[in-house]
């Protein structure tokens, strides 16, 4: 498993995806919270607020790209260069080759989220310390399991497919219905109590919760099933193709 991550690590960078995810995450971040105000509320210095807020509601939605971007070469590749036969030959079970790659994108996922520290302590410095710590690390562990949900869910689209745009666009369809999905069909519906239950199914409705700065366990087990429902589902589509 180690092999795998280290393997799919290595990729990343030595191709020009690597960096240009990275960058392009973190510019595009730049651009809109300090320089380009799309609206004030999105703007850090204009919105009137020491709070990284403005990040944490723009990361969901550039993620919703990129993550699929990521990961749609993870077992659509292996197909497509026909060596997933001699990745399943491999001393390793299915589950320890999808946690293998799921890892090495969990890392990446990390590494995208390191440099926007530097928003935090700028912040921190502007406002004499009087930004939210609580909502501000509740909000970096809310997006960390978005993400991570993400990379499951990539990883899943990856394993249906041989064509890497197929999984990119299957990734991102999936990814915007569970984020943004259910809350739509919520919010849709008349009757207030089942308006709620369907949105309990989204991942916004628990990202904004964890966001708050009050860890609710029901978030942290959302997460996790949705992570093992996708990891479940690309184990039985990699087993399937031994049938």
């Amino acid at each position: 498993m180690l092999a795998i991550l280290k393997k799919e690590i290595r990729y990343f960078f030595s191709s020009l995806i690597g960096p240009i995810v990275l960058v392009l995450f973190l510019a595009t971040n730049s651009l809109f919270l300090w320089v380009v105000p799309i609206n004030d509320y999105l703007h850090i210095l204009n919105s009137g607020f020491a709070s990284l807020e403005p990040l944490f509601s723009l990361a969901p939605w550039m993620y919703l790209v990129l993550i699929p971007a990521m990961t749609m070469r993870g077992f659509a590749e292996e197909k497509s260069n026909g060596t997933i036969e001699l990745l399943l030959t491999r001393p390793l079970t299915e589950l320890q080759i999808i946690l293998g790659k799921f890892l090495a994108y969990f890392a990446l996922l990390l590494l995208t989220l390191v440099p926007t520290l530097i928003y935090y302590f700028s912040i921190q410095y502007l406002s004499n310390g009087s930004i939210d710590q609580g909502a501000t690390w509740g909000s970096y562990l809310g997006l960390i399991l978005l993400g991570a949900s993400f990379i499951s869910i990539g990883l899943f689209s990856s394993v249906v497919t041989s064509n890497q745009i197929i999984a990119l666009l299957i990734s991102i369809l999936l990814c915007l219905f569970f984020y943004f999905g259910f809350s739509l069909i919520g919010d849709s519906t008349p009757d207030s109590s089942f308006s709620y239950i369907i949105q309990q199914f989204g991942i916004e409705e628990h990202y904004y919760s964890i966001s708050k700065g009050l860890i609710d366990s029901r978030d942290i087990v959302y997460y996790f099933c949705l992570m093992s429902i996708f990891t479940l589902l690309t184990k039985l589509a990699l087993v399937s193709r031994k049938w």
